[in-house]
């Protein structure tokens, strides 16, 4: 087998010289990073007469602009149940603030 005496080894500064150089850029990035969360729920506690529904008293607490189909899924989710679930008087639902 013959080797050619005159091919010099494949060198490893220069990967090593890019990553150093993407890292120098990167890490101020990084650093100064935030991490935004969301803001933290507020909740309407509803007490639940005789004849409520969930539409009825989301309808009741929702401003003009807010779409109530919407509002009703959203309470339903929060209150772990479907918005055709009949409600029990003397219980306590939660609601989106407005």
């Amino acid at each position: 087998m013959y080797r050619s005496a005159n091919r010099p080894a494949a060198s490893l500064l220069p990967l090593i010289q890019a990553l150093s150089l993407a890292l120098l850029f990167a890490l101020p990035t990084v650093w100064s990073a935030k991490v935004f969360t969301a803001s933290p729920a507020r909740y309407d506690h509803v007490l639940v007469h005789r004849g409520d529904s969930l539409w009825s008293l989301v309808s009741k607490h929702a401003s003009r602009a807010d779409d109530v189909a919407e509002a009703v899924y959203q309470a339903a989710a929060i209150n772990h149940m479907h918005a055709t679930d009949r409600l029990q008087p003397g219980s306590v639902v939660l609601l989106p603030h407005p």
